[in-house]
């Protein structure tokens, strides 16, 4: 077992040492020093500084996570923020107290594979660390999602691990990113790190739900390699040209088929009859 999937059980039965009777808090001192970040715990302290590129975004109701880009830029998913001029609020991690408007400049349409929407802030966001886009990716790599799951702002931002567990690609091309981690309602719209390098891999699209039953895995999850967005993203940065964004929305066959979680067919079925 990895040293960072003790933490939260070292944190648990040190608490519960403590809790036995007075003279026992000491015994919770001779538990070893937790390692890494806990998985799914709020984050009490500044953690790995790519952990604070993550931020909350409220637009209207509706409520999940995002990442900042740019001093002034933020991306997160469609179904968090869908209309573009949407006004929008946005949470940094640090401090909890701060608070930035801004606004929709891009979403992508529905029919589009690729769930993204691009927000221009009304300030700066000062003190946050500016994520490193990867440009390679390696399946079975240890990774980490950072996202306002669940509960959102009341309790913040959690880490949660796994591994990269599949890159699917078309022509080459990585178009999908599936891992391991505990992705919960309201991490949608957040980072996907490389544990040991801090570099920024992906936006978390979604986890998995069985329509029959209703029943969600938030271990089955996929995210969109940000090697697919950024090329536009640092157009839109330089130029104010949304025209690259706007791409995202003519994905080729292939690649909606990949996100519809379908397999494309070799050839036509042959009958049985």
């Amino acid at each position: 077992m990895r040293a960072a999937c003790l933490a939260p059980l070292l944190r648990a039965a040190g608490a519960a040492l403590g809790r036995l009777c007075p003279g026992t808090g000491s015994l919770a001192a001779l538990l070893p020093p937790e390692v890494g970040a806990p998985w799914g715990l709020p984050l009490r302290d500044p953690g790995p500084p790519w952990a604070a590129a993550a931020v909350l975004v409220e637009c209207g109701t509706v409520w999940g996570s995002g990442v900042v880009m740019a001093p002034r830029l933020v991306v997160t998913c469609r179904h968090v923020a869908p209309r573009e001029m949407a006004k929008v609020l946005v949470r940094p991690t640090t401090p909890k107290s701060a608070k930035i408007w801004g606004h929709v400049v891009f979403a992508t349409q529905e029919t589009s594979p690729y769930d993204i929407a691009v927000v221009s802030l009304e300030e700066e966001l000062e003190g946050v660390h500016m994520p490193v886009p990867t440009e390679h990716f390696h399946e079975g790599e240890a990774v980490s999602v950072v996202g306002f799951g669940v509960f959102g702002q009341a309790c913040g931002p959690s880490v949660t691990s796994g591994i990269l567990s599949a890159v699917v690609q078309v022509d080459d091309t990585p178009v999908m990113l599936q891992t391991t981690c505990a992705v919960h309602g309201g991490s949608s719209g957040g980072p996907l790190f490389s544990t040991c390098s801090g570099d920024l891999l992906g936006i978390v699209a979604s986890n998995t739900r069985d329509n029959n039953t209703g029943a969600t895995y938030p271990h089955l999850n996929f995210s969109i390699p940000i090697t697919v967005l950024q090329p536009a993203l640092q157009r839109y940065s330089q130029t104010g040209d949304v025209g690259g964004l706007r791409d995202l929305d003519h994905a080729a066959e292939p690649v909606r088929v990949v996100w519809r979680l379908q397999r494309p067919l070799a050839e036509a079925p042959r009958s049985k009859l």
